[in-house]
Formats: structure tokens, sequence, C-alpha cells
């Protein structure tokens, strides 16, 4: 009989943590960002990311750094030139909480002490 408890207790444990995402499931997928400037949605897919806004798409590279930290790099316009402005920019995004629906993701520069905390809401994992 103990035996029988035991696993039920094993497999419960492990329905429990079937649905729960970790850094690692974000690495592809489609985000939404709302902000002061409208609604921007993300797409990351591979070693690319593209941010959708009003019509325009900018394009970054994703480099990994750890499984919850990634740099965005070489930042290009909606026409995939590259932003004489962003040339040696480097973004560093950490996720720092994982929700059903929402990840809380902290966004820092090369060139600032300042970081920026915003939530973005899961639309698909891919």
């Amino acid at each position: 009989m103990k035996k029988i408890f035991y696993l039920i207790l094993i497999l419960m444990s492990f329905q429990s943590c079937k649905g729960q995402l970790k850094c690692s499931d974000l690495k592809n997928g489609i985000f939404e960002l709302k902000s002061e400037t409208g609604t921007t949605i993300i797409e990351r897919k591979g070693n690319i990311q593209i941010e959708k806004n009003k019509g325009l798409n900018y394009y970054s590279d994703v480099e990994w750094i750890s499984n919850c930290k990634y740099e965005l790099k070489n930042h290009r316009n909606h026409k995939g030139e590259l932003e004489k402005e962003e040339l040696n920019k480097i973004y560093t995004v950490e996720i720092i909480e994982i929700m059903k629906d929402y990840v809380r993701i902290k966004t820092s520069a090369n060139y600032s002490d300042k970081s920026l905390e915003r939530t973005l809401k899961i639309i698909e994992i891919k």
C-alpha cells in the first residue's frame, strides 16, 4: 500500500511541473510589449529577433550568454540596413520571472548604467 501511495505522489509531482515554462522555452516565440510608444510584437527565432511596431520591422542578432540572459546586437532598420546610431550598442536582456502568460525582463545597455524592467505577454512559444 505504501508503494502505491509513493507512486501516486511521484506522478502528481511530475504533473504539477509539466506546464511550467523555463527560460530555454522562451528562445523562440512571439511576445507582446505594451509601452508609451504603443504595442510592439517581438518575434524571436533562432539567432534573430524582429520587433514589429506601427507597421515597421526592426531586426537584431540574438546571442544567448546563459539560459536566462541574452544580448541583442547589430540592430537593423526596417530596410535591413545597419542603424548607424545603434552600431556598437549592445542590449542585455535578463529573464527575471516567468509566469503562465507573461515574462518579466530586465534590459540594460552597454552605454548606460540604467536598466529597465518590463513585462512581455507570451503570445506563442515555438
